[in-house]
């Protein structure tokens, strides 16, 4: 069978045809992809276009080919708005395109392919040509029929190039080989449609823009599906960024290794292991990017100088396309190793921290921190230098080995001493201000070796912390001046304690002696005073019935002040034992109800223009002891001493809530200031009327918290004149 231009040219069309409907069925297969619609639609009608023209070419002649070629332009119209729909898409535009706005588009087009259908079918004999052995027939439009195709048919081909084009050189495009191959793809299209336009075919009636449209739709539908892996691979300038000092890898979405900076590809032994799986050459990596560990290279990969594994801390940022789907990742390796050494010497610094609490002397506090600067910031050159008041000199106090072997060694004093003056150790320690890295300036007299820069570190006002690290040393770095100050004022800090601590000793040892002293003193003085009380109180026994009248009363009043002088005696015991701490004896429960009848009864016969009143209603028992009755009868006492009514009166009340007993005790005298009422229960408080010195209220308030209450003075609540003295009380039930 001989191949006749008829057949060839209606072959490519068929083929062309089948094409489009094929890569439309495919772009619908593949739905996951956001543009894959838009595309369908773009290949679906040129093909049936090219189906359609191919049937024109095989059958010029038939009452159908008009049809055909009517059915042929309107579908072409079509494919430029699915092209921009799918431009928009690709191009991240998408969230443009509301289904209205995609609609009105797609319709206005329709009407375009409409009127172009309607155009060709209205032609009445388009006349068939034979040019080239093709027949065809060949619809002449002139005027304004032969431009407005023209004008919807490239407004959007030539938007969605200018859409792609940007795309293409936009710094966040990972995908420019993509959209590269698509603009070369409509590029095809649209050079093959201004041609036949032009007048460039082999036959006037050969239009063969569905033919290219299926090309343009088969390597798009390449680029996007077939050969999606070359998305991955950004362009070096724009995120494999070469001077970083941090490793910078790139990874597609199966960990595979697409790229990496100069400093990653050292990571690697200067390799560029590409396509390779990330696992192969730095196996743990993806588990510690997983986990959100920091990495650490296996032994023999990368090591720091003194031969410990670097460490880096792991930032993974995700490399997403313009539909915001992830197709790969960027890794970061940020080397921590020095930042992990600094964070284990700090630790190690708080340690230390430890150890000063168990120093008991300030030569324990300077020995650890010496040390400390010896062992572990492996300085050789460290010492301390305290501050002698008497000899308001700077005195040589703990050095390291090597420092003081070489001052024994040296022509020099062995225990140095900086007195005041120009120095650089005694300007430290006059200023308080630390010097960080600069020699010493010193003469061969005062030092035994050269030891390079050093630092001084004041001590406040104990003296000072000086490190040195040799001549061929360095210089020290910001890290290592701030843990020298770490390290100085952890030792500032325990000096201060263990000074304080001696003080502290000192003071209880000089208190206790103080208190032995005391309780001496009031052991002989209440033995003493009670043994006269004694003799006393035997005499006035022996004058009671041997007087009368005026000298009755007398010693009738010496009995009263023989009884009240024992009773006292008896009081300061107790609270001496009390303030002491030595008062050993239990609380129990004590019937506070009968105490009050009992000192009412006292009071009430003791003064004859007294009214003593009681208001009580079954009491429990509070928890006391045995001077719970004293408490309430120097209560009673301060009511009646200080009362200058005519007519005194003292009320005594007692409620019960909430597991306390609270006792009010109201007179009817002068009442009590305000800025008074917490002051007189202070020791020595001198009373303005009787002049005796306070010590019942005292008494009271010392003997109220032995017991667990309180007490305290108001004014009266119904207004008039007087002071209520309050007293709670912890009932025994709740107590225990």
């Amino acid at each position: 069978m001989r191949l006749t231009p008829v057949l060839l040219v209606a072959a490519v069309l068929s083929g062309g045809g089948l094409a489009g409907l094929g890569i439309g069925y495919f772009a619908r297969r593949h739905r996951d992809h956001p543009a894959s619609h838009a595309l369908s639609m773009m290949a679906i009608p040129p093909g049936l276009a090219g189906l359609c023209a191919a049937g024109t070419v095989v059958a010029p002649r038939s009452p159908i080919s008009g049809v055909l070629l009517a059915a042929s332009a309107g579908l072409l119209f079509l494919a430029p708005a699915y092209f921009l729909l799918f431009t928009l898409v690709y191009t991240g535009h998408g969230a443009v395109l509301t289904r209205r706005r995609r609609r009105a588009l797609v319709a206005v087009y329709a009407v375009v392919g409409g009127v172009a259908v309607l155009e060709t079918v209205t032609f009445s004999g388009i006349p068939v040509r034979t040019v080239n052995g093709l027949t065809l027939p060949v619809v002449a439009s002139q005027g304004p029929s032969a431009i407005w195709p023209l004008l919807f048919a490239y407004p959007p081909i030539l938007v969605s190039l200018g859409l792609l084009a940007r795309f293409l050189i936009s710094s966040r495009n990972i995908f420019r080989r993509q959209t590269a191959v698509i603009l070369l793809a409509v590029l095809v299209t649209l050079v093959g449609n201004i041609a036949f336009q032009a007048g460039f075919s082999p036959h006037p009636g050969l239009n063969l823009t569905s033919v290219f449209f299926s090309v343009e739709a088969g390597l798009i539908a390449l680029a996007l599906f077939r050969y999606d892996f070359l998305s991955v691979e950004p362009l070096a300038p724009d995120i494999v960024l070469e001077e970083m000092d941090d490793p910078v890898m790139i990874l597609d979405e199966s960990a595979r290794l697409i790229d990496a900076n100069p400093a990653g590809l050292r990571l690697l032994d200067g390799e560029s292991p590409v396509g390779t799986p990330i696992r192969r050459v730095l196996p743990g990596l993806l588990d510690a990017v997983r986990d959100g560990e920091e990495h650490v290279l296996e032994d023999g990969t990368v090591s720091t100088d003194g031969g410990e594994a670097k460490m880096y801390d792991l930032n993974k940022t995700p490399i997403r396309d313009q539909y915001d789907r992830e197709q790969g990742y960027v890794l970061v390796l940020r080397d921590i190793t020095l930042q992990k050494q600094r964070e284990r010497t700090l630790a190690s610094l708080q340690s230390v921290s430890q150890r000063f609490l168990s120093a008991e002397t300030p030569e324990e506090v300077l020995e650890i921190a010496v040390n400390t600067v010896d062992e572990l910031l492996e300085y050789p050159y460290a010492g301390t230098m305290m501050y002698d008041e008497g000899a308001n000199a700077l005195q040589s106090a703990v050095f390291t080995d090597a420092l003081a072997d070489a001052y024994r060694r040296g022509d020099v004093p062995e225990n140095p001493v900086v007195e005041p003056g120009d120095s650089d150790v005694w300007q430290v320690f006059e200023s308080g201000e630390p010097r960080c890295g600069a020699p010493i300036e010193a003469s061969d007299t005062q030092l035994p070796v050269d030891i390079g820069g050093s630092l001084l570190y004041p001590l406040g006002d104990h003296g000072v912390l000086g490190i040195s690290a040799g001549p061929d040393h360095d210089g020290f770095t910001e890290d290592d001046c701030r843990f020298a100050d770490t390290l100085a004022t952890t030792t500032e800090n325990a000096l201060d304690r263990v000074e304080k601590e001696r003080a502290l000793r000192e003071s209880r040892e000089l208190l206790e002696m103080r208190s032995e002293q005391l309780r001496f003193f009031n052991s002989a003085l209440r033995h003493d005073l009670l043994n006269g009380l004694m003799v006393v109180q035997g005499h006035v026994d022996r004058l009671d019935g041997l007087v009368e009248g005026e000298a009755a009363d007398r010693v009738a009043t010496i009995d009263e002040w023989t009884d009240d002088l024992a009773r006292m005696a008896q009081e300061v015991r107790s609270v001496t034992r009390t303030v002491a701490g030595e008062d050993d004896s239990d609380l129990g429960a004590v019937d506070l109800e009968s105490i009050l009848a009992e000192k009412a009864a006292k009071f009430r016969q003791g003064h004859d223009n007294l009214t003593v009143t009681v208001k009580t209603d079954s009491l429990p028992a509070v928890r006391a002891d045995n001077l719970l009755g004293s408490v309430v009868e120097n209560l009673f006492q301060n009511a009646v001493e200080h009362n200058d009514s005519e007519a005194p009166t003292v009320t005594a009340s007692a409620s019960v809530d909430s597991g306390a007993v609270t006792l009010r005790i109201a007179d009817n005298g002068p009442g009590i200031d305000d800025d008074q009422k917490t002051a007189i229960f202070e020791e020595a408080v001198t009373s303005e009327s009787s002049g005796s010195v306070g010590f019942g209220l005292y008494f009271v308030r010392v003997m109220l918290d032995r017991y667990g209450g309180d007490v305290w003075f108001e004014d009266r609540a119904d207004g008039n004149r007087g002071a209520v003295a309050v007293v709670e009380l912890p009932t025994a039930d709740e107590a225990a």
